[in-house]
């Protein structure tokens, strides 16, 4: 297949929209969403609405995977130094230009503000049994690297804030997938199928592919299916709200209902939906979603008039265009 430049932007700004469209309703549960959303304009109720958030903003998501493209087209050696100089860069220029810092950091917002060490902050993670989802949901922009940097450059950007076994297969299997759409162009059916081929030697990731595949459509779920997707129902850490059902901020978690969703839904707005009414931490699902099928099968399912609203449109489009050059034309020539 000949990757094309509008594959790459598409994917880009298919990112920052399901991103911003999730940020808003970010943390409600799966049965709030579907009585109150209705994909027909952004809706902000994420902490009752008092938050940074205006309509089409995007989250740390899409901040995050902004930095990983500009550090892939540096032109220094890509490092876990180098990621955070610009992930840190693109907080610092948010929090100028807009006075305060956007919404949804995680654990990392502590070294940003000096709080604590990068240090502590990967101790946090490694201790966790599923980790935060920070190397899951800027991964998408790995599959455009050349093949024998993939595996790499995926340990490395999970390594930089989440030195997790489980981090390093979630980011893969991110990676893995938006190559399977968007540089081989291949069909969904057989998705888990190519993915199952890659991870043969790892037991665990295998199972809970093979888990995955079992599962029925969207429509079909079963709360017993829920669980095997999200964990425990409610959302147990979540002190809050005592009342969510949802995808949880787990870095496995949220690559498996990637696959999940990507296997059955074959448009952008599909994807997004069906990203949006997992209930949980739907933005970064959205954007990891959305942006993968925006890329495989074009924007024009998406709501022109939502999608022109998004913060970082053009932006995402000039580096698209220049991931473009870098990984495609200059190799060419």
């Amino acid at each position: 297949m000949q990757l094309s430049k509008k594959t790459i932007i598409a994917t880009f700004q298919g990112i920052a929209f399901g991103d911003a469209f999730g940020v808003g309703v970010e943390f409600k549960s799966r049965f709030w969403m579907k009585d109150n959303v209705h994909f027909d304009k952004y809706v902000n109720v994420w902490k009752d609405g008092i938050n940074n958030i205006t309509p089409g903003t995007y989250s740390d998501d899409t901040e995050h995977t902004i930095g990983l493209i500009e550090a892939l087209l540096s032109d220094e050696q890509f490092t876990a130094e180098l990621l955070l100089k610009k992930w840190k860069a693109e907080y610092d220029n948010d929090k100028t230009k807009k006075g305060f810092p956007r919404d949804g950091h995680g654990s990392i917002e502590a070294w940003y503000k000096g709080e604590k060490t990068i240090e502590a902050v990967r101790a946090e993670q490694t201790s966790r049994i599923d980790p935060g989802n920070g190397p899951v949901m800027r991964a998408v922009p790995l599959a455009f690297v050349n093949g024998d940097q993939l595996h790499d450059y995926c340990i490395i950007n999970a390594d930089s804030t989440h030195p997790h076994p489980l981090a390093r297969e979630a980011t893969l299997i991110t990676a893995l997938t938006g190559w399977y759409f968007l540089r081989d162009g291949n069909s969904a059916s057989q998705l888990i199928d190519f993915l199952l081929a890659y991870f043969h030697n790892s037991f665990e990731t295998k199972r809970l592919l093979e888990m995955i595949d079992a599962l029925p459509a969207p429509e079909d779920l079963t709360e017993a299916d829920y669980v095997l997707l999200h964990g425990e129902q409610p959302i147990p850490w979540i002190s809050w709200d005592k009342t969510i059902y949802g995808l949880p901020c787990a870095v496995m978690k949220t690559a498996l209902n990637a696959v999940y969703i990507l296997k059955h839904r074959t448009n952008a707005f599909e994807a997004l939906k069906t990203s949006i009414l997992m209930g949980g931490d739907v933005d970064s699902l959205a954007a990891i979603c959305t942006g993968i099928a925006a890329g495989a099968y074009g924007l024009e399912s998406l709501p022109q008039d939502l999608l022109l609203q998004t913060e970082g449109f053009d932006r995402m489009a000039e580096l698209g265009e220049r991931m473009y050059d870098k990984f495609f034309v200059s190799q060419a020539v």
